[in-house]
């Protein structure tokens, strides 16, 4: 406890000094670190535990900012491009969707992987076109392997 007090105050102090523009040191691409940072660890936090039904729903949020952070540290999608905003909520959903096995979360689920390849689509980026499609192919292997599950 006493080593997470002295953390968040150095970092606190880092931050000050940094605004008052006392050291000059910025760089855009911290925020984007510590939003992919909030995500991992969310995640690393929840599969650790196991995956509890009525804490499926954290993977949401930690989704996405582990993509969110991802998307903008690397460069690839700028942020003026929505692309990025909707394949973050799509994934987020996707997770939630897997692991908590509740049915509702479907349908703002494909309305989202719908969204994501018009999105895609619109930008006219093939890789990200790709990473929609694969995300779909995930959820459609999880769905059939449920209706298989339940026909025995």
């Amino acid at each position: 406890m006493k080593r997470a007090v002295i953390t968040v105050c150095a970092l606190l102090l880092f931050f000050s000094l940094e605004t008052f523009h006392i050291i000059q040191w910025y760089d855009a691409r911290v925020w984007s670190l510590i939003v992919f940072s909030f995500g991992l660890i969310v995640h690393i936090y929840v599969l650790k535990r196991g995956v509890r039904e009525h804490e499926a729903f954290l993977l949401l949020p930690a989704a996405i900012a582990l993509w969110m952070g991802a998307l903008a540290f690397g460069g690839y999608v700028l942020f003026h491009d929505g692309t990025m905003y909707v394949l973050a909520f799509t994934i987020g959903l996707l997770e939630w969707w897997l692991f908590s096995g509740e049915a509702w979360l479907k349908t703002p689920f494909l309305f989202c992987f719908v969204c994501s390849v018009a999105a895609s689509l619109e930008a006219g980026d093939m890789f990200l076109l790709l990473v929609v499609l694969a995300i779909g192919i995930v959820a459609y292997m999880y769905h059939t392997k449920n209706e298989r599950a339940n026909a025995h």
